[in-house]
């Protein structure tokens, strides 16, 4: 009996990881851990922006969490050993010390001490897509706040030149006026436009500030620029990450459902002893066979069953829910990318009309006095809106690419992060 204590005392490492973890483990192992990069462009400050963000390396943890939590689980199929020491004086009292080294090992539970660590690596792959979707939520917000730098640098070269623009007509106006060719009004009125347009760079100088503050936090430098990220197709090679984690909270939901319906099952275990008395030689020991059963809990077992079967209900729903919303969010992105094409088709011949149109009306006015001055101040402010417009647009059909990239698959393979990990987990495809 003594030599089955000690086998149990040899029993207390647990075997090598299995499973989801195993995987991860695996494949992490040839990748080259994610580095620093020096650089302006896409790919260096998507790496660099990964490793400062707090959010992934939070996701990370909780998966690491989730695999610990599946060794604790797995725990209960193993050979368990403790020792407790005790005595006591007085009529009261337990009497001499003693010391009793028990052992336990499970031998029937029903499956249930299966099904938690089948729950428990659940909870670890959810961890893991989480990981992922973090990953991916983290890339987007730092190359649209990437994007969102130069694009308003761009708009405030926009405004500079409609401000410079005006200027110059405003000094003439004046000139005119002062030669009493034109009405005072006239220069009120380009004042006024001049000063609208002196608050509009204003802002976007504002604007500009905060973003770049923005960017120096998420990625450590201020210097914007443009994504070009492309991809073939919007639609996701397997499923989006709502949708797999809608399917892996259904898989959780079954196995959840079955453990409370089989929570009457009783469990059996085999549990070695060893009692050791001060004062005396013996060493006495034993084999005791332990039957456990939860038998009535004022209703608890038959209120977590069906808190079950509901949960594992709303996950059916949740499965069919996450397909349409993936199936309406794919359509709805082709849509707006085949919208704004036509609308940037359509902005570039406005703008080229309009800049003929320009031409014309600062003729009419400067040098032969037949067209109206507001009229020339709504056709430049006009020029120069659909110029600001076309680059604003340019920008949502970026993301919208970006987005596109996010849901296929693709953006990681774009940005060179499929060939490594960072915090120990694998930068590319989700292995499930």
């Amino acid at each position: 009996m003594a030599s089955a204590c000690l086998l149990l005392a040899g029993c207390v490492a647990l075997p090598e990881p299995d499973g989801m973890e195993a995987a991860l483990i695996e494949r992490a192992e040839s990748l080259a851990p994610l580095a620093p990069a020096k650089g302006n462009d896409t790919r260096s400050v998507a790496r660099n922006g990964l490793l400062r963000n707090p959010a992934v390396r939070e996701a990370a943890s909780l998966v690491s969490a989730s695999a610990d939590e599946v060794r604790v689980q797995r725990a209960a199929l193993f050979p368990a050993l403790g020792m407790s020491v005790g005595g006591g004086v007085g009529s009261a009292g337990d009497g001499k010390a003693v010391a009793e080294l028990a052992g336990t090992q499970l031998l029937f539970d029903g499956g249930n001490s299966k099904r938690a660590i089948k729950i428990a690596d659940f909870d670890m792959q959810i961890s893991y897509v989480t990981f992922q979707k973090e990953v991916d939520t983290a890339l987007t917000d730092l190359l649209e706040t990437y994007d969102e730098v130069q694009t308003l640098s761009d708009l405030l070269g926009v405004y500079r030149k409609q401000l410079d623009a005006l200027g110059e007509l405003e000094e003439f106006v004046a000139s005119r006026a002062a030669s009493g060719a034109v009405p005072s009004t006239d220069v009120l009125e380009t004042r006024r436009r001049l000063q609208s347009a002196a608050f509009l760079v204003n802002d976007t100088e504002l604007a500009l500030a905060e973003a770049r503050d923005r960017l120096i936090l998420l990625s450590g430098q201020s210097r914007g620029g443009h994504i070009g990220i492309s991809s073939p197709s919007c639609k996701s090679q397997d499923a989006t990450d709502d949708v797999l984690l809608a399917r892996l909270e259904l898989g959780r939901a079954q196995l959840a459902s079955e453990q409370a319906q089989n929570a009457l099952n009783p469990s059996v275990a085999l549990k070695p002893i060893v009692r050791a008395e001060a004062g005396t030689d013996r060493l006495p020991v034993g084999l005791n066979l332990d039957v456990q059963s939860d038998l009535l809990q004022g209703g608890a077992l038959s209120a977590k069953a069906k808190a079950a079967r509901n949960t594992l209900a709303a996950a059916k729903a949740r499965v069919d829910a996450a397909g349409l919303e993936e199936s309406l969010g794919e359509r709805g992105l082709l849509r707006s990318l085949a919208a704004g094409k036509q609308k940037r088709e359509l902005l570039e011949r406005q703008i080229s009309l309009v800049s003929e149109t320009r031409e014309l009306y600062r003729s009419q006015y400067l040098d032969l006095g037949t067209r109206q001055l507001s009229e020339l101040l709504d056709n430049e402010e006009e020029y120069y809106s659909r110029k600001a417009e076309l680059v604003q647009l340019q920008s949502e059909l970026a993301r919208t690419r970006l987005e596109c990239a996010v849901r296929s698959g693709r953006l990681r393979s774009a940005l060179g992060l499929e060939g490594t990990r960072i915090y120990g987990y694998p930068l590319a495809d989700d292995l499930l």
